[in-house]
């Protein structure tokens, strides 16, 4: 058994949380019991993840998507109030990382992604000095069989616009919502950029800088770090670790 101040001493250390400056709160968010024995991990703290939690019987839940960022309004009043009041009353603690868990060359959602699909020479790819993302390239392929390939990896069906080559061996990969970073993947030339989210203008873009485009859903590109890290927190401490597996297509 691990207390909790233990437990996020050992993730904010794990995953590098001061080497981020996020738009939100990195680490634990709301407190609950001391001593831990069973973990969830989910990608958002929305209403349905902390019912299921609570259901499961989690002592903490970390999710990717953490309930407060810095736009917000300071009220703690309707929805937010709402979870806030469950996972206090259900003693269950609330921890968030949202970059780190992007960025983490082990577990985060893009080194992850690109490891499992056997990419080779991956390396870091940067927006605004911030290693989000990943570069690599692969075997040579139709763009219609990777596509296939990525939508079994991430079970999820793929918006495309195929502007670039036909044969595809590189690409760039930033989970969730990176759409407009199509214009940085343009510049270091690679055939492909994968992400999660799309906007009309990404059409265009991708057919006139002759690159291939793949969103793949925010929610689904960014189910590998909190399963992965799940993973780990059950070898490294042998707790019981369950990812609760929320609904949602976009």
């Amino acid at each position: 058994m691990i207390t909790l101040q233990e437990f996020c001493a050992y993730l904010d250390q794990y995953l590098d949380c001061r080497a981020f400056t996020d738009y939100g709160p990195n680490g634990l968010q709301v407190e609950g019991k001391n001593k831990l024995k069973k973990i969830a991990t989910a990608v958002s703290a929305s209403q349905a993840t902390i019912e299921e939690a609570i259901a499961c019987g989690a002592d903490a839940l970390i999710v990717h998507h953490g309930m407060f960022w810095n736009r917000d309004p300071y009220e703690v009043v309707g929805v937010k109030k709402d979870k806030i009041k469950l996972l206090l009353e259900n003693n269950v603690s609330l921890l968030a990382y949202h970059l780190p868990l992007d960025a983490h060359s082990e577990v985060g959602n893009n080194w992850k992604a690109a490891k499992d699909l056997g990419w080779k020479n991956i390396e870091p790819f940067e927006i605004k000095g911030v290693p989000l993302g990943v570069k690599g390239d692969f075997s040579e392929l139709q763009r219609q069989a990777f596509q296939a390939k990525l939508e079994t990896y991430y079970n999820h069906s793929a918006s495309c616009a195929l502007g670039g080559p036909h044969e595809v061996q590189s690409a760039v990969l930033i989970s969730g919502g990176a759409h407009w970073n199509i214009k940085e993947a343009v510049q270091e030339g690679v055939d492909c950029f994968i992400t999660g989210s799309f906007d009309e203008p990404i059409w265009h873009i991708a057919h006139e800088e002759k690159i291939n485009f793949y969103a793949l859903g925010h929610s689904a590109t960014e189910r590998i770090g909190p399963q992965a890290l799940g993973d780990h927190l059950k070898r490294e401490f042998g707790l019981d670790v369950q990812f609760l597996d929320i609904p949602n297509p976009f």
